[in-house]
């Protein structure tokens, strides 16, 4: 993620440190499986777990709504060097879920 006073990076994985042809060196994931299959498995089973006892979880309209204002404002910030505020209106109950 980049922010205005820095920037913060998942962890790598661990790996093995190789050495080797006179190079030290360690192994870079390319497939995102490698690296979020476990999360993707609780998410997916999380999500099961709900619809079988008749619900719905995960993220709403209202959230999906929150992130498109939020990325509006980033891109504008981003071609006009300026501070963009986020304004979000209050949520209607319409889009208050309720968990199962």
């Amino acid at each position: 993620m980049v922010g205005e006073t820095g920037i913060a990076n998942l962890p790598e994985p661990s790996s093995v440190l190789m050495r080797s042809e006179a190079k030290l060196s360690t192994e870079i994931l390319v497939a995102w499986k490698d690296r979020f299959i476990d999360s993707y498995d609780v998410e997916l089973q999380e999500w099961i777990n709900c619809t079988v006892k008749g619900g719905v979880n995960g993220p709403s309209a209202w959230d999906g709504y929150v992130v498109a204002v939020t990325v509006d404002a980033c891109v504008k910030a981003k071609h006009t060097g300026q501070i963009v505020p986020i304004f979000i209106p209050e949520r209607s109950s319409f889009y208050i879920k309720q968990l199962v």
